[in-house]
């Protein structure tokens, strides 16, 4: 499915808006990380609240890194293969890192 630059581009503001608090949250979150025991840090991401604020906040920034390294790959790259290649190694790293936070989570959720 094609999505145009104009909708791209929309989508890209919106994820950034998503992530400005999201990102306040999890520097709050991590500075009191450091005082933490390992104990400690398992029931912050046993909380439902928690575990969801992060994994909201991975996606979408895994989303809009996406969006940003395709505007890239197409203003930048004037090679049609090249440009073919990496727009699908770039899909092929969203969806690795997609599964690998989700996995990650579920899995610090559940501990």
């Amino acid at each position: 499915m094609k999505i145009s630059y104009t909708t791209k581009w929309i989508l890209q503001r919106l994820t950034a808006l998503i992530l400005i608090p999201l990102i306040f949250w999890f520097i709050y979150v991590s500075l009191s990380f450091q005082n933490f025991q390992y104990s400690e840090l398992q029931l912050f991401f046993n909380s439902y609240i928690n575990s969801f604020l992060f994994l909201i906040m991975m996606i979408v920034m895994l989303v809009h890194a996406k969006l940003g390294c395709e505007t890239i790959i197409k203003d930048y790259i004037p090679r049609s293969f090249l440009k073919s290649f990496l727009e699908n190694f770039t899909n092929f790293i969203l969806f690795v890192s997609l599964i690998a936070v989700i996995l990650a989570v579920i899995r610090l959720s559940l501990m």
